[in-house]
């Protein structure tokens, strides 16, 4: 008998099994889904994620979405301390995860996030190693607001405005350490206006390699309606990320230099005037990344972060005629010395 013939005449019990098979299995995923402790599932999530990232996260609501995605609403990431201060806000945060993954207690997490204007999407994983728990990220995300961003690390966030995303983020670390892990971070941002500075890049590109507490910038590039700029620099990152330091060099290359029908104050006449008749000049950034000091052709101009830059620093020094011979010290009890003329003695 073949197997179509066998088909055929059981077909009624094949009907049947299948049938079946799929209540079964409908019936089991709906009293898991009704009867599994999700809020624990929620703060257990909560909590490894706090012991990797050396964080506090307090979430204002938690749900499940069928069939196994939890979803947070209100989620405020904060560092501990006697103050706590809160480091990034999101509207929603969703995540899922195989059901292995859950039955295995292993964190093993896609994630959703939206907040400060943008969304974000990526993969959280912790795996046991000889050394402890490793740690991998990875995410990409878009339309983060640059003002929105600003007031999260309290700077003035009207003097900003712009998107900024990340095409690219993967970084991995050991037992919660994680200024001390490794990675890669690409971000690009559009359409960015600087009040202060008095101009808009349309497009602002850069990568940052992470590693051992170092942050390395490379390919920075901005395209701006009054100047372009090209640099690299480095970060050493601190607990407080604000007060990490910033060593930052860079080619700026004016577009438009002041002239006839253009303001001649303000920080683009600045760079005008002091820019190479081919319009180049060197811009760096040194110092806390709270109030960074701006370098203009390697004459610091005061502080960022009181709303613009402070005019030059101009050190004083005391000026001595290259015609005057140097004298050495009078010794007590000595008759004082005749005047020299500017000829020398004997002219």
């Amino acid at each position: 008998m073949g197997l179509f013939q066998w088909v055929s005449r059981h077909r009624a019990g094949l009907i049947a099994a299948i049938g079946y098979a799929t209540a079964a299995v409908i019936a089991i995923t709906v009293f898991v889904y009704l009867t599994f402790p999700w809020q624990q599932l929620s703060d257990w999530v909560r909590v490894k994620i706090e012991r990797a990232a050396g964080l506090e996260i307090s979430v204002q609501k938690s749900r499940v979405r069928f069939p196994f995605r939890l979803v947070w609403n209100g989620v405020t990431v904060s560092r501990p301390g006697p103050v706590a201060r809160v480091l990034w806000t999101a509207e929603q945060v969703s995540g899922g995860w195989p059901v292995g993954a859950i039955l295995r207690r292993q964190l093993d997490l896609d994630f959703e996030l939206r907040g400060l204007g943008g969304e974000a999407r990526g993969r959280v994983t912790a795996r046991r190693a000889p050394r402890g728990m490793k740690y991998h990220l990875e995410a990409t995300g878009k339309g983060f607001d640059l003002g929105k961003l600003a007031a999260g690390f309290r700077l003035p966030s009207r003097d900003v405005s712009g998107a900024v995303g990340v095409s690219r983020f993967e970084y991995d670390w050991m037992n919660g350490d994680v200024l001390q892990g490794q990675g890669l971070l690409v971000l690009e941002a559009n359409e960015v206006a600087l009040k202060s500075l008095e101009t808009r890049f349309a497009r602002i590109n850069g990568d940052v390699s992470l590693k051992g507490g170092m942050g390395h910038l490379e390919n920075f590039s901005a395209q701006g309606e009054a100047l372009d700029l090209v640099g690299s620099g480095s970060l050493l990152l601190r607990p407080d990320f604000m007060e990490s330091l910033l060593n930052f060099n860079s080619r700026v290359t004016l577009r438009k230099p002041t002239g006839p029908g253009r303001p001649s104050g303000g920080p683009l006449a600045l760079l005008s005037a002091m820019a190479s008749p081919s319009g180049h000049l060197d811009f760096a950034l040194r110092g806390a990344l709270r109030h960074p000091t701006p370098y203009l052709n390697g004459v610091p101009m005061g502080a960022i972060g009181a709303g613009g830059f402070d005019p030059p620093i101009v050190i004083e020094r005391p000026v001595e005629s290259s015609q005057q011979p140097m004298k050495s010290p009078q010794r007590a009890g000595e008759p004082p010395r005749p005047p020299v003329a500017p000829g020398g003695p004997g002219k």
